[in-house]
This record gives structure tokens, C-alpha cells and sequence, in this order.
């Protein structure tokens, strides 16, 4: 008894903190985190959709790419790849083939931007090492270990005195790029000679690095001259590239993006919730009986042999006994002619044939005829006196045609 109790108490506790839960997600959605990984499918703070759509919006031949490097052959030259690395949370690296097929793609005559951290990882450092920075190999040496980070805030970056471009980048505080670089870079965009977007020709093609991913990002597009900025660095000379692509297969969100949009929409959270509740419910229930034991009060108590004691009660009552069974008799021989659509001076004979034919496995009608209707002058025993042991089957056999004719 106390069992139960306590199990009554948990469950309407548990039931009213699932419906605060879900009134309360309902009311207030729920703060966007920008953890999440750069790309066009993120539309937090981190994430690059406004500055895809941007791109659509003016008509610019904008592309998810999330297929092997090796296809970017098939769409010929004057295309470009932009590539984002977030400090935090990356998926998948790159393979050393992935990144000669890319070195081969930009020599032809394409374009590739590298935005984030790309020190940070070793797949990244591989990639700068091929493309001429001087990086070390991987990233667990002390001067790494010990490298000064970047204070929070924003900074203002100015353009290079030598690059003739305009404008001022808004980026979070971050490490420069490495000062080791190829020769023959641009420094575009740089704060105390410390290098923050660079341009590095590579055969027929050009290789842009800027040290942050949020210089795409939808918190930081609008701030300073971002926007102008990302468009000159993706349009030299004015010149829009046939294709532009925003390399997402190594982000292993695809999927998962879609999912969490969906689950940003508060009435699917809703519905989350009340499916949470009732399931709860559910199981709960099933373990616990509500409600005291209230035991059946007897003014004798319940025999074993109760159903015994009965039938041989009846057994001693000859006169019930042979009311009972020619009431059912009579009860059986008026549906017997409904469903035949007899008449009521119908012969047993009559009645015996047609039911043979309706239902061959019925029991024999004319025998229980001549046993308990006592108007048949043919009868051979009255319904009085019916043995103990024959009246029940008699029983058993008028019920059966009974139920057959209804």
C-alpha cells in the first residue's frame, strides 16, 4: 500500500515537471548557441546562410558542394571553393589526396579561400605546408602549447598599404597567420605588419587565406566593410567566378542541420514533450494500481466448490430444472420459425428437414422435439423426470441451435 503511494507521488511529479518543461519551451524558444560549425546550412551566429543567400539574392551561381574533389575537374576553370574550419567542433579532415587534388584544381585556374583556423588542426597545417607556409607538423609542440590566445572582443583590421584595396574587417580577437609565407603573397589585410588575409598565386590560380571564419559568419557580415570585403576578395578584378561553391562534406552536418532546424520550431518541441509525457505516463501506469484494495465483503465466505454446490442444487430441483430447459425449448422453437419463416403449426418433421438443410451439423431436432414438447401426441417421454445427466446436454444442444438462428 505504501509502495503504491510512493509511486503515485513520483509519477505526478514527474508529470508536472515534463509540463512545465514543455509549456516553458513552448513560451521562450530556445537561445541559439554559436558552437555550431561554419556553413550555408548554420543560421546562428557562427554560421554562413546569410552570406549564402546574400549571394543568391545577386544572382551569383552559389553551390553546396558535398561531393570528392576530384569532380571540381568536371566544371573546367574560373570556378571557386570556399573551405571554413571552426577552432571548435570540425568533423571530417582531410585525406593528403584531398588536398593535392585540391593544389591541381587551383594550379589549373581556380580559386580557392580558406577561412579559420587553419594552425589548428593537422589536416589544415598539411594543406598550408603544400601550399609553401612554413607550419610545424602537428600541433602538440610547446610553442603551440604555450601560444599567446587571442583576448575576446572585436578588432578593426586596416587594409595593406601596398594591396590598394578599402575598407575595414571587423573580426573577434584572433591569432594572425603564420609570418613564414610563400613569396610572392599579397598581404591584403594586415594590423601591425601581422598578416590577417592573405593572396597566394598557385600556378594559374589563387589561393586566399583570412585567419577567421567569421569574417563569413552571420554575426560578423554586417559589421564594418565584411560584405564588401568577402566580395572583393571572391570577384579580382570585378570578374565573377562561373561557380562558386561552399565545401561542405567535411563539415558532417548535413543531416544533422536539417534536424535541429526542425527541432528549433516550438511546436515540434511541443509535441516532443507531450509524446515524452504520455509514454511516461504509460509506463508508469502499467506498473502501478491506483487506488486502496477494497476486498469484497460476504455474508458467507466464497466456497471452492461454489459452481459444484450450485449444479447439484439444481439437480435436486427437478421442477426448476424441467422449467428451466421447456422454457429454452419454447424460446428455441419460436426462432427456429422466424429464421425459417414458418409457419406456427409447422411440423418437427418440416422443422428437421430444413434445418438439416441450413446446417447439417446442428443437433438433431426432431429427437429434442420428442422429448420435451408436450402438445406432440408422438412424444415418447414427457419433459418430467429428465435424468440428472441428460438435461444439461439437452441444454447444450438447444442453446447451439439457438445461437445458430440468431
Amino acid at each position: 500500500m505504501n509502495r503504491n503511494v510512493v509511486y503515485i507521488r513520483v509519477l505526478l511529479v514527474v508529470l508536472a515537471i515534463v509540463i512545465l518543461l514543455a509549456f516553458s519551451t513552448r513560451s521562450t524558444p530556445r537561445h541559439q548557441s554559436d558552437a555550431w560549425l561554419p556553413s550555408s546550412f548554420n543560421p546562428v551566429g557562427a554560421g554562413n546562410m546569410a552570406f549564402f543567400q546574400t549571394l543568391q539574392d545577386m544572382n551569383w551561381p552559389v553551390e553546396r558542394w558535398r561531393e570528392p574533389f576530384s569532380r571540381l575537374s568536371d566544371y573546367g576553370t574560373d570556378n571557386a571553393l570556399i573551405v571554413t574550419r571552426s577552432p571548435v567542433g570540425w568533423r571530417v579532415a582531410f585525406s593528403e589526396q584531398e588536398i593535392d587534388l585540391l593544389d591541381e584544381w587551383v594550379k589549373k585556374g581556380n580559386t580557392l579561400v580558406l577561412f579559420g583556423s587553419l594552425e589548428e588542426w593537422d589536416d589544415t597545417r598539411a594543406l598550408l605546408r603544400q601550399i609553401g607556409f612554413a607550419v610545424p607538423e602537428t600541433a602538440s609542440s610547446l610553442s603551440d602549447l604555450f601560444r599567446p590566445i587571442a583576448p575576446e572582443g572585436e578588432q578593426q583590421i586596416a587594409p595593406s598599404p601596398d594591396s590598394n584595396l578599402t575598407g575595414t574587417l571587423v573580426l573577434p580577437r584572433t591569432n594572425p597567420l603564420p609570418l613564414t609565407y610563400p613569396s610572392g603573397t599579397r598581404m591584403l589585410w594586415q594590423q601591425e605588419g601581422r598578416p590577417y588575409v592573405l593572396e597566394i598565386p598557385r600556378g594559374n590560380g589563387r589561393i586566399v587565406c583570412a585567419t577567421s571564419e567569421r569574417l563569413l559568419s552571420n554575426a560578423f557580415l554586417g559589421r564594418g566593410d565584411n560584405l564588401a570585403i568577402a566580395l572583393q576578395l571572391l570577384t579580382p578584378g570585378g570578374h565573377v567566378p562561373h561557380h562558386l561553391f561552399f565545401e561542405e562534406s567535411h563539415h558532417g552536418f548535413s543531416a544533422i542541420y536539417a534536424l535541429a532546424r526542425l527541432l528549433e520550431h516550438p511546436g515540434v518541441r511541443f509535441a516532443g514533450m507531450l509524446t515524452i509525457l504520455g509514454g511516461l505516463a504509460f509506463l508508469v501506469s502499467s506498473l502501478v494500481r491506483f487506488g486502496p484494495i477494497l476486498p469484497l465483503q460476504r455474508e458467507t465466505g466464497r466456497s471452492t466448490l461454489e459452481f459444484i454446490d450450485s449444479i447439484a442444487d439444481l439437480y435436486r430441483q427437478a421442477d426448476l430444472r424441467d422449467d428451466m430447459v421447456k422454457y429454452l425449448f419454447d424460446e428455441t422453437h419460436q426462432r427456429v420459425l422466424q429464421r425459417l419463416n414458418l409457419p406456427a403449426t409447422a411440423s418437427h418433421d418440416l422443422i428437421a428437414s430444413r434445418l438439416q438443410q441450413v446446417n447439417p451439423r446442428l443437433p438433431k431436432w426432431k429427437k429434442l422435439a420428442q422429448r420435451l414438447d408436450s402438445k406432440d401426441t408422438t412424444l415418447v417421454a414427457p419433459v418430467d423426470g429428465l435424468p440428472p445427466t441428460g438435461w444439461l446436454r439437452v441444454a447444450r444442444e438447444l442453446i447451439e441451435i439457438k445461437s445458430a438462428m440468431a
